[in-house]
């Protein structure tokens, strides 16, 4: 089985997984518009454009389409670069005049082509971020279905679908692996966690189970109140838990 050629795991922080980068994954027509972007750029140029604009769809050809571009930047170069010298070893241009056109030259291919390889190694990286997480959620955590990796994942189920075939391919992910459409129920990644202290029961719980709620009753607090004196007859405010004497005839009162 072909398999995907993968370089070693770059080094990264304690704790988080390591991602392998990968290397471009060419076919015979990607050398072909290799061979035509050194020694006839246009064509080239054209070929590359071409494949770009049938292919870039895939998430695993925008590395390898980048990396055409870029070529074909470099081909340009270089055939001009070579026009240039045999011009001068004619004769017809001089030093100056060639190194003045080099840099020329240099400038409107060489920068681009720069920019290029930058923009394909980020490209490389996101697609190899992107391959782990398919393994990790297809082998590792056992997801099985294109909606619940979609999710996950962040892409559409087309390219879920499109992505693991490349990587069963690949030789990256089992043959046999079957996936099925929708989403898992319950999805085993994306469990909600029980936020309820165990042998606790929230209120809310409570209610929806049926079970009572008992609260604990609130006693009244005690207010003054007016006593008649048992003496003389006349009424006296008493406070809660005080006693008094009459402020007629001095007897004592007690709340009561």
């Amino acid at each position: 089985m072909n398999r995907l050629n993968i370089q070693e795991p770059s080094p990264t922080p304690a704790g988080s997984a390591a991602v392998p980068l990968i290397k471009l994954d060419r076919t015979g027509f990607d050398y072909v518009i290799l061979a035509a972007a050194y020694l006839f750029t246009p064509i080239g140029l054209v070929l590359a454009l071409l494949r770009l604009m049938l292919t870039h769809y895939k998430n695993h050809r925008r590395p390898t389409n980048l990396n055409l571009i870029m070529h074909v930047f470099i081909g340009g170069f270089v055939e001009l670069s070579v026009a240039m010298f045999v011009d001068t070893m004619s004769g017809n241009t001089g030093t100056s005049e060639l190194l003045t056109i080099q840099i020329f030259l240099a400038v409107i291919f060489l920068i681009p082509a720069l920019i290029l390889a930058s923009v394909t190694a980020k490209a490389k990286y996101t697609l190899s971020k992107l391959n782990t997480s398919y393994i990790e959620l297809i082998q590792n955590k056992n997801i099985r279905y294109v909606g619940s990796i979609s999710e996950r994942i962040g892409q559409s189920d087309s390219d879920v679908r499109r992505d693991v075939q490349y990587l069963k391919n690949k030789g990256l992910l089992d043959i046999d692996i079957v996936l099925s459409e929708g989403r898992q129920t319950p999805d085993p990644s994306m469990a909600t966690p029980n936020l309820v202290h165990p042998g606790r029961t929230s209120g809310f719980g409570a209610q929806a189970s049926g079970q009572p709620i008992h609260s604990q009753p609130q006693s009244s607090p005690l207010l003054p109140k007016s006593i008649r004196c048992p003496g003389c007859g006349a009424q006296n405010t008493v406070q809660p838990s005080q006693s008094k004497s009459c402020e007629y005839c001095g007897t004592m009162i007690s709340y009561s």
